[in-house]
């Protein structure tokens, strides 16, 4: 029996529970007291001697299901959480659930913190899962909505979710082997699903921490139209609505090109036919004669920055620019976070919420890396730089947060000696630009335009510039 609770003291401490030797001690007089017949007696007298914050109350009901319950009592305790519910929601069994939650029982217990919460053993408490990971997030000073992505995503990164997802990609294997790939599938979607729900968790919870420290921002905020909302505050339904002016913009854009004046595709005149057209009135040029003057459109290329703290002006620009590709002889898109990918097949082959959604699932890049400017722009200009040409507007969308990583400036300037021009949008504001790990004050030299683009004005007014050059 010490044994055993030997053993489950220090899942406790695993999961940051202090338990101390005379705790344990105390804990194995009153089992043996109480006896192990009674599961739910052991349970409050474990409880009663393991644990002294309630904090901690959550985390040892869970490991106590997870690590002394077996059979049909476990499956019973697991029934009603977000995996069992999930489970029975996609269609299995009430009996397939119990062999399943079973069959993941023995392994369940030794799961990271983020492993048992993408997994769904419980429901999601945010901050007690960063507790139990060790991530401290209290005492950071959020001011700017683009920090929000940044400590989502860096709190995700100390939490390990990326060996999480690994832990539970070997969990499904081992329930494959034992149930079969039926009852493996089931478990690898529910595992989908609630990962998605951990990562937005995090993020929801840093963006409420970021209102709480900035109530006048964000009652300012809210008063704005939603145009000119900033992307990193916008919520999921402010998101949708705003595709839909994304769409109206393209639209309005597009009549804008078709109402220009004829004159101004009017060629030079054309000597040499007009003279010959004048043959037939006695040598008067009655009837001039203009050369057809060359549709020269602009090429693009454009280089997105997709991690986290800039994906929505990402999104936007690249919804925007694919809406209007016609005005553009070629378009050529690139995502990038420390690697870089081309789209361009992509967005051909796909609807462009499709493909925008790809993008930013991984189907190009690893997107859950830290972003390296200068490794991106080392890439694209040792591999990709036959795609800019002297007509060609390269635009770069991102905030130059680098990690102190090298910036490799030198690329750039080796991408514009190439290009018609450079624009780099930013959503960060230029106080911001050289402070911390900014690398915009080196790149700012090589561009021939850096805008501050964070709302769907300063993209509308972006695209029309570059639609009527």
């Amino acid at each position: 029996m010490i044994e055993r609770l030997q053993g489950f003291a220090a899942l406790l401490r695993k999961n940051r529970v202090r338990v101390s030797t005379s705790e344990l001690l105390d804990a194995a007089r009153a089992a043996a007291i109480v006896g192990l017949e009674d599961g739910q007696t052991l349970r409050t007298v474990l409880s009663a001697t393991l644990i002294k914050r309630a904090g901690d109350q959550r985390v040892f009901d869970e490991l106590y299901s997870l690590y002394f319950l077996r059979g049909a009592d476990y499956a019973r305790d697991l029934a009603g959480t977000p995996l069992g519910r999930l489970l029975a929601e996609m269609g299995l069994s009430a009996d397939q659930v119990a062999r399943l939650l079973e069959e993941i029982g023995d392994q369940a217990a030794a799961l990271s913190a983020a492993g048992r919460a993408g997994l769904g053993l419980s429901a999601l408490d945010v901050p007690a899962l960063l507790f139990a990971s060790g991530v401290a997030l209290a005492g950071v000073r959020l001011t700017s909505p683009l920090q929000v992505g940044y400590y989502a995503h860096r709190a995700l990164g100390e939490m390990n979710v990326a060996g999480a997802e690994l832990e539970l990609e070997q969990l499904v294997a081992a329930v494959s082997r034992a149930l079969g790939p039926e009852a493996a599938r089931a478990l690898r979607e529910a595992i989908a699903r609630n990962m998605t729900a951990l990562k937005a968790a995090v993020r929801r919870f840093v963006h409420d921490e970021f209102e709480r420290q900035n109530v006048d921002f964000v009652q300012e905020f809210r008063a704005r139209t939603l145009a000119e909302r900033p992307f990193a505050l916008l919520s999921e339904d402010e998101i949708a609505r705003l595709r839909v002016e994304v769409q109206r913009l393209a639209r309005k854009l597009r009549a804008q090109a078709s109402l220009r004046p004829e004159r101004r595709k009017r060629g030079r005149l054309d000597v040499r036919r007009t003279l010959r057209r004048s043959l037939s009135t006695g040598g008067v040029p009655i009837d001039l004669v203009r050369r057809k003057k060359r549709v020269d459109r602009p090429r693009l290329v454009v280089l997105c920055d997709v991690s986290d703290s800039v994906k929505n002006v990402s999104r936007f620009m690249l919804e925007l620019v694919y809406t209007l590709q016609e005005r553009f002889e070629k378009v050529r898109s690139y995502v990038f976070v420390a690697d870089i990918g081309e789209t361009t097949d992509l967005f051909r082959s796909s609807a462009i919420d499709e493909a925008v959604r790809l993008a930013y699932e991984g189907a190009v890049i690893n997107v859950s890396a830290n972003s390296d400017y200068g490794r991106a722009l080392e890439q694209f200009a040792t591999r990709h730089l036959d795609a800019v040409t002297s007509r060609t507007t390269v635009i770069v969308i991102g905030d130059a947060r680098n990690n102190y990583n090298p910036p490799h400036a030198d690329r750039l300037a080796e991408i514009r000696a190439r290009a018609k021009r450079v624009i780099w949008l930013n959503p960060e504001a230029p106080a911001a630009w050289g402070f911390g790990d900014s690398a915009m004050r080196d790149y700012e030299p090589h561009c021939d335009k850096v805008v501050v683009a964070h709302n769907l004005e300063s993209l509308r007014r972006v695209v029309n510039d570059l639609s009527v050059k």
